[in-house]
């Protein structure tokens, strides 16, 4: 075999080998969606220590798959929101804007509001609101 069939043996097999990953990689669920890419944790067990976090108005805490926002004094479930940090788009993470009170999703663009709904797509819902439950100086975030 010459040089020049060899190599373009190689490379012919080389670029199956890159299209079939690079197929597989796009590919999509079942029902035609992009597959999810972060999912909350369902633990019961996401809770913050009011002592050391959320101690000011509009601090926040981004943490397995939740984001809780602190929106006024006192250590009443009321002074807080809890969303899940997912977006219901294409299941990226959304972050948390502390200046604007807003929620963007890196992934597509999405935005939504402090209270969670959507102002501006792809999304076609908004954020998923939790209840909130306070213990003495312990948040726990309900799933």
């Amino acid at each position: 075999m010459k040089r020049k069939e060899f190599l373009s043996t190689l490379t012919g097999s080389f670029s199956v080998a890159c299209v079939a990953c690079l197929a597989q990689a796009c590919s999509k669920d079942e029902n035609g969606a992009p597959a999810p890419v972060n999912t909350p944790s369902t633990s019961s067990g996401f809770t913050v220590n009011l002592d050391s976090d959320l101690k000011a108005v509009n601090n926040y805490v981004a943490r397995n798959g939740f984001i809780v926002i602190r929106t006024a004094a006192g250590n009443t479930a009321a002074s807080f929101v809890a969303y899940s940090a997912v977006c219901p788009h294409a299941g990226s993470t959304v972050e948390y804007n502390a200046s604007t009170s807003s929620f963007l999703c890196p992934a597509h663009g999405s935005t939504f509001s402090s209270t969670g709904a959507l102002i501006q797509g792809p999304a076609s819902s908004g954020l998923a609101k939790l209840a909130i439950e306070i213990t003495g100086s312990t948040l726990k975030v309900k799933a």
